[in-house]
């Protein structure tokens, strides 16, 4: 054999004689020889390979378990988280729903009052009634005072007062057993008068007395007419009427 430089040359194995005239290998007459060690220890390496091989497959079984269950918690952390969100999406519609269905009460409400109004405004409009006012121009051409006499069974006694005042229209009525002597008094004098006083008797029809009154004013400006009443609960016939006081 050619040596080289990667491995030494091997030295022929010897040659031991055999059965007869057959040389074998001293290799192959030691492990015929002895074949059972050979196999066992095949036979342990064999095991040990299976061994380490299933060691190595738990092994992996369960690193593929520990991912598996934290794939599963985790799983389970998104669903719960997932239901949570779902719980509170449905509040929420829930209540986007009533709050939408008391807008739509509201708006029907409103829409039933804004109905009724214009059914009244239209009652209104059809119950309006036009109404027309005609005016009647009056000329007057003179205007006259007239003095018109005192009544029947009426006396004035202005003693004292005769430039200062005017009275006239003086009537004695009778109703629901009362008399009035009512009549119209002028400030006669000038100047403003700041208190007046009227004094009436009522008699019966003998001319005996039944019952006196008064009438008075306040700021009696010159010119200025007065419509006196004076009263009393009697059922008179006559009366008489007098100036008592001027200040």
């Amino acid at each position: 054999m050619r040596p080289t430089l990667e491995a030494p040359p091997r030295d022929p194995s010897p040659m031991l004689p055999g059965m007869g005239l057959l040389m074998v290998p001293k290799d192959l007459h030691d492990r015929e020889r002895s074949p059972a060690p050979t196999r066992k220890r095949r036979l342990r390496r064999v095991l040990a390979s299976r061994a380490f091989a299933w060691t190595v497959a738990l092994v992996l079984v369960a690193g593929a378990a520990s991912v598996a269950a934290v794939g599963v918690v985790d799983a389970r952390s998104d669903a719960d988280r997932s239901a949570a969100e779902l719980a509170a999406i449905r509040s929420d519609a829930a209540a986007a729903e009533e709050a939408v269905a008391a807008a739509a009460g509201r708006n029907a409400d409103l829409r039933t009052r804004v109905a009724r109004l214009q059914d009244r405004v239209a009652e209104l409009e059809a119950s309006k009634v036009r109404t027309i006012v005609e005016t009647e121009t009056v000329t007057v051409t003179e205007t006259v005072t007239r003095w018109v006499p005192n009544g029947k069974d009426v006396t004035v006694e202005l003693t004292g007062f005769e430039d200062l005042v005017a009275i006239h229209d003086v009537h004695l009525t009778r109703q629901y057993g009362y008399s009035d002597l009512i009549g119209i008094a002028v400030n006669r004098s000038g100047e403003v008068i700041s208190y007046a006083q009227l004094g009436c008797s009522f008699l019966d029809e003998d001319g005996r007395l039944l019952a006196s009154g008064i009438d008075n004013k306040q700021d009696w400006r010159p010119g200025q007419s007065w419509g006196f009443v004076c009263s009393a609960d009697v059922d008179a016939t006559g009366g008489i009427l007098r100036v008592d006081e001027l200040s």
